[in-house]
């Protein structure tokens, strides 16, 4: 017998160039559609983020994969597990260190900063999951796919799969951004790294088009 297998793997190291900036929080209880509030103080905190095309990503507490769940208007409690992340280049990532102590000001909301946890590198996972992509409210489902893609071709990015989620609202001071949840499956490490990188269509200081890596798309 005859067997041959190619035993020839992929080499990649994982870039440092950006980076996510962990923190563990106190708070009591936060709106749900807090992304605004967030990014607003924060902002005072560190003026640089707009400029180096950082990402925010919601507060939120263990609430399933946001698949089959949706939050009509309301409250949450953050519990010991939430964290804040700030997604950000490497050289950033000292100067985010000033919000350690702090008190973010969330107008009746506040958000005590406590600790400062080590830097997370991006995943070269092949699955990866955004809670929230800016679109345009009367796109269609297919309509929505097809514009992806078309970043996605834009970037260098040849996407096999992908599957659309919840439908969500965020809520500015002057108007409401709509937005798709996303998953995209069967990417190459490089295309992986590369995405969450460079995100995906604009408000990321409100959340979107920011993308975490997912265990798997068979569980959806």
């Amino acid at each position: 017998m005859f067997w041959q297998e190619d035993t020839k793997k992929e080499h990649f190291t994982l870039p440092e160039t950006i980076q996510d900036a962990v923190f563990n929080i106190f708070a009591k209880i936060l709106p749900i559609n807090h992304s605004f509030l967030l990014a607003q103080t924060l902002l005072k905190h560190l003026p640089w983020l707009d400029e180096v095309d950082a990402g925010i990503f919601n507060i939120s507490v263990a609430d399933g994969n946001g698949w089959t769940q949706n939050h009509k208007d309301g409250f949450y409690y953050p519990s010991k597990r939430s964290k804040l992340t700030i997604r950000v280049p490497k050289d950033k990532l000292y100067e985010t260190q000033q919000l350690l102590g702090k008190t973010l000001d969330l107008g009746k909301y506040q958000i005590k900063i406590i600790k400062s946890l080590k830097p997370k590198l991006l995943s070269d996972m092949p699955v990866l999951f955004s809670k929230n992509i800016a679109c345009n409210e009367a796109m269609s489902e297919d309509d929505f796919l097809q514009v992806t893609f078309e970043q996605l071709k834009i970037l260098g990015i040849s996407v096999k799969k992908m599957m659309v989620g919840l439908e969500k609202n965020i809520k500015t001071d002057t108007h409401i951004i709509h937005t798709r949840s996303l998953m995209i499956a069967d990417l190459k490490k490089d295309e992986s790294v590369l995405l969450q990188e460079k995100g995906l269509g604009d408000y990321r200081l409100l959340g979107c088009g920011l993308f975490i890596p997912h265990k798997d798309i068979t569980s959806i």
